[in-house]
């Protein structure tokens, strides 16, 4: 081989240019036989470099780079063109209430107009905009609810559009001009040589040119879970294979690729163009629209019953005008009017019935509150969690970079048997100690030096940095050719070693995890017994210290060896250099943060690779574990324990389960602590307590967390400081990587669900007044006190404003203080029915008084001269007045669902008292102005209106009232049931997690990586 390029000796003549379709082609299948075929088709890989003409240490030179650019292309992803307008409305559309209002706009309409030239006095033009206006009044409702979803639409995918462009900024470590660069991903070009680590997403199609313990997750392209290993394309084979997928993640070791296609040639790019993403409905969605319908159909069975009462009074009035039954009396076409006339005051009450308010209300919350938590510094990425966080009682999280500030400081070190508290004390030891100290700090490590900075592991980073404060020069050791082996770090090892070339003398070092070093070392260098270490550990980690030792051997083998030793052979017989402690501070305010979580009824369990003391150190500092609290036995666990207890997971058909969950229901009830986790450990817990039946949110910045973020109900990844793996499975990404942010988001998601009860409660007791009130004066009275009119302006009160004003109530911070949402809670409680009965029964009466009082009593502060069957048309406007003033002061106190002795923010929500005043203003102006055309003959007197205002008013005396009633005599009350529909959908939404449920099938994978932008390196 060619000591300046990646070719072998003998260079094949290339007959023909590769084409950037026969790079394709290679990637195009699953099989690695037919992948090694398609690439002997060009002649080779010896032929794909030779036209490359990559250079093995120094990459692309920039004249090269432009001219594979022209060739090959850029790598720039495809931009996602926008859905149209038209489009967007026909998506909103396809809601099944906005299909029924719909209907009952053209039935209302075709139904208005025959009745105008049905009637036999009407004139032709009378009053014909009047019974336009209800068909025409759904219509906006209609319009309204679908301006606000498209709007919502259109915005969020510009937003998400935003974050691919941002995606795109990420920066990859390419090898060009000689030196390892830090490019923006849009510059990567065909024949680029890319470093790539654990925990990174590709988003090029490539082949390894080096690299050591290369394990890929392909279940993203395959569907197949097992991780496929990869090698150097020179020793590659059908089962270990170097070609490199777009979109795949590396799961272990480290490596170099070449790339061979970028940008829409990628196998990823390839896919994104036939995917269409469809965001399914949320829990709340789903709750909402089964208690549409269940409205809906009440508001039908009391129409058939209005109807049908109407038709049986006339029948009966007739027989009894005409002593008896006379068909040519019955049958004609005054009856067949007024038959009509009863037809429409029955669709009038289906109309009223409908909720069209639900659809809009969460609409509007959802929107509102998705918007409102990009300001607390949470990206919403899926929508349901944004209302399942309201009901969240646990919260799993992982230790660092989420409690604490993920800024790694060596703070204590110790070596030759003592404690060095200085620079100087460093420099002191015995050669050997700080030659072997330094070459494990430099060779093991995952750093690499740019532009004088030093970027890599936080651990590896911290232990770098102390040996350069020392006055080491990490550019004398690193880039270097004397690693001839390196077996990276990951969660299950805990450790990472490498062997090294120095002067001739085979070396392996290793650093990881104090006690598994410890267990694998036989002595130390100096003069310090191993035995003697247990006091001092103790130390390091009573003082909240990441124990972290270094050791080293020498090997008594010839480089030709050194990639066959197995690795269980290599760890062992150790000598330990030194054992360094590396602080992690904790975050500000985190004990403020864990102290809010407990006093909203969520418990808060850390799980941390960290050993236990050091554990127990951080848990006691932020809050989690409280001193001369629970057993400490109970409260804090290591890992190998908690899976000897429970048994870890299993698959149960195609849900996963914990094994012993009588076991793990026990640990669970005081465990705090889980330390010195695997990853399969934190999907055990996070398994098991959903199992129990709680809801879950999983925080964590990692690589290791993403099972786990993926499993929980709720995920949430560090925007900072968390790997793209952690963000590509998480529901949330905290942008600040603040913990306080997901309190925020605690308190957001209970106010969704806060906010649409309110809605629920204050158009439950309207719909039930108004059903009830009309349906009782269409039988006893023979009319209707409403009209079609002002039927759809208490409509336009009680859904379009009503869910405008409520649905964006701010949230307030006594919302912690209360318990979480259970996963089966129905979303009309007792507390609701209570107000619901309370409420109606005083509206109910008064509007019975108004209905069924004396006319004289309608005359008082009225005309003397007023002619009594005038009367009548004050009581309907006495009754339509009451109702709307009933109905608008009920949404005052509605806005309070609980106890309302301490009324806070009454006046915080500046759009709800904006729609009151509107909602006023135009009442008062329908009832003196409004005339034929609001069906107002006779306008009310000044001291008639301030009857109606004072029965108004009453109406938040008496929603104080109903807070004094226990709820729990309502508790038996069953209208409206909605848990079961999420029971269904919670086992429908199951059969897709599992331990790595970031592997779907290739389409249902790529639908889910798209919409969280992260398929980049």
């Amino acid at each position: 081989m060619s000591s300046d390029r990646l070719l072998s000796s003998q260079r094949i003549t290339i007959n023909r240019q590769i084409t950037i379709e026969n790079l394709k082609e290679i990637f195009k299948s699953n099989d690695s036989q037919e992948c090694y075929k398609r690439v002997d088709h060009i002649g080779g890989f010896d032929a794909i470099f030779e036209q490359f003409q990559t250079h093995i240490q120094e990459g692309l030179s920039d004249a090269q780079v432009i001219i594979m650019r022209e060739k090959y292309g850029s790598n720039v992803s495809i931009k996602k063109k926008f859905t149209p307008i038209y489009k967007l409305i026909g998506i909103a559309l396809e809601d099944l209430m906005l299909r029924v209002l719909i209907v009952a706009a053209i039935v209302s309409i075709i139904l208005s107009l025959l009745g105008q030239f049905s009637e036999p006095n009407t004139k032709q033009g009378q009053n014909l905009d009047s019974h336009w206006y209800e068909g025409a009044t759904i219509i906006f409702v209609i319009v309204l609810i679908v301006g606000i979803t498209v709007s919502y639409s259109y915005k969020s995918e510009r937003q998400f559009a935003n974050l691919w462009k941002k995606a795109d900024d990420l920066q990859i470590k390419v090898i060009r001009n000689g030196s390892v660069q830090l490019l923006n991903a849009r510059e990567i070009v065909v024949g680029d040589l890319i470093e790539f680590s654990l925990g990174d997403i590709l988003n090029v199609d490539g082949i390894v040119v080096d690299g050591q313990e290369i394990r890929i997750d392909e279940s993203v392209m395959t569907g197949e879970s097992e991780m496929k290993k990869k090698v150097p394309y020179k020793i590659g084979n059908v089962s270990k294979t170097p070609f490199l997928i777009s979109g795949t993640r590396v799961i272990d070791g480290k490596g170099t690729m070449l790339v061979l296609t970028t940008g829409e040639n990628t196998v990823n790019g390839q896919l994104r163009q036939l995917l269409s993403i469809k965001t399914p409905p949320t829990p709340l969605q789903i709750k909402l629209e089964l208690l549409a319908l269940q409205i809906g159909k009440l508001g039908m069975v009391a129409s058939l019953f209005t109807f049908l009462a109407l038709i049986t009074r006339m029948f009966i009035n007739n027989c009894l005008q005409n002593h008896g039954f006379d068909s040519d009396k019955i049958l004609t076409k005054e009856t067949l009017t007024i038959v009509f006339q009863y037809f429409m005051i029955s669709v009038s009450l289906v109309v009223m019935a409908v909720p069209e308010g639900l659809p809009l209300a969460i609409t509007i919350t959802l929107a509102y509150s998705v918007d409102q938590m990009i300001k607390d510094q949470n990206l919403v990425k899926n929508l349901a969690s944004c209302e399942i966080m309201g009901g969240v009682n646990n919260i799993c999280t992982d230790k660092t970079g989420t409690l604490t500030m993920n800024k790694m400081t060596v703070t204590n070190v110790w070596a030759d048997g003592n404690s060095l508290n200085s620079d100087e004390d460093f420099k002191g030891l015995f050669y050997q100690i700080k030659v072997n100290f330094v070459n494990c700090a430099f060779y093991n490590s995952s750093c690499y030096e740019i532009n004088q900075s030093i970027i890599g592991q936080p651990t590896d980073q911290a232990i770098v940095e102390y040996c350069i404060r020392l006055g080491y020069q990490f550019r004398n050791y690193r880039p270097t050719k004397k690693i001839l082996r390196e077996i990276p770090f990951n969660s299950i090892r805990k450790k990472r070693m490498t062997i090294v070339d120095i002067d001739g003398q085979i070396i392996l070092y290793v650093t990881g995890a104090v006690e598994i070093i410890l267990s694998q070392c036989q002595a130390a260098v100096g003069s310090t017994q191993i035995e003697n270490l247990g006091e001092k550990l103790k130390q390091f980690s009573n003082d909240s210290l990441r124990m972290i030792a270094l050791a080293y051997k020498r090997l008594d083998i010839s480089k030709d060896e050194v990639e066959n030793i197995p690795e269980q052979e290599l760890f062992q017989s150790l000598l330990l250099i030194g054992i360094v402690g590396i602080r992690d501070p904790i975050r500000p305010d985190i004990d403020r943060a864990i102290l809010l979580c407990q006093q909203a009824g969520i418990t808060v369990r850390m799980v941390t690779g960290d050993n236990v003391n050091t554990a127990k150190q951080i848990a006691y500092e932020c809050g989690i574990l409280e001193r001369n609290g629970l057993k400490e036995d109970l409260t804090v666990m290591e890992g190998d324990k908690f899976r000897q207890q429970t048994g870890g997971f299993d698959r149960d058909g195609q849900q996963y389960i914990v094994k012993n969950i009588q076991r793990f229901t026990e640990i669970a009830q005081d465990l705090r602590v889980l330390a010195r986790a695997t990853p399969d450990d934190k999907f055990t817990l996070v398994t098991g307590l959903m199992q129990m039946g709680n809801i879950v949110a999983v925080t964590g910045d990692g690589s290791n967390d993403a099972p786990a973020l993926r499993k929980a109900d709720v995920g949430f990844s560090m925007g900072i400081a968390g790997t793209q793996l952690a963000k590509d499975a998480s529901d949330i990404i905290i942008l600040s990587d603040s913990f306080d942010s997901i309190i925020k988001a605690c308190l957001w998601g209970r106010n969704v669900y806060n906010n649409i009860r309110k809605f629920i409660q204050f158009q439950l007791t309207v719909n039930f007044v108004a059903l009830l009130s009309c349906a009782v004066s269409a039988v006893s009275l023979d009319y209707s006190p409403l009209n079609p009119i002002q039927i759809l302006w208490i409509n336009m009160i009680m859904d379009s404003f009503a869910s405008l004003g409520l649905a964006t109530d701010p949230p307030h911070q006594s919302l912690l203080k209360r318990r979480p949402y259970g996963r089966y809670e129905s979303i009309v409680n007792s507390a609701i029915y209570r107000t619901i009965v309370v409420q109606s029964i005083y509206q109910i009466t008064v509007l019975m008084f108004i209905l069924f009082a004396p006319l004289q009593w309608f005359l008082i502060f009225g005309d003397d001269k007023i002619e009594d069957k005038n009367a009548v048309y004050t009581r309907k406007t006495m009754f339509f007045q009451t109702f709307v003033l009933m109905s608008i002061f009920n949404s005052v106190i509605t806005r309070y669902l609980g106890d309302v002795s301490k009324v806070q923010g009454f006046f915080s929500n500046y759009i709800f008292w904006i729609i009151f005043v509107i909602e006023m203003a135009i009442q008062y102006s329908m009832v003196q102005f409004g005339g034929d055309y609001a069906n107002v003959k006779n306008p009310l007197t000044w001291q008639q209106q301030l009857i109606a205002l004072g029965f108004g008013l009453f109406t938040i005396f008496v929603g104080l009232f109903s807070r004094c009633v226990p709820a729990k005599l309502f508790r038996r009350v069953g209208i409206f049931d909605d848990s079961e529909s999420v029971r269904v959908e919670d086992q429908h939404q199951e059969l897709q997690r599992g331990p790595s449920s970031y592997q779907y099938k290739r389409s249902q994978q790529f639908e889910m990586a798209r919409s969280s932008k992260n398929l980049l390196i």
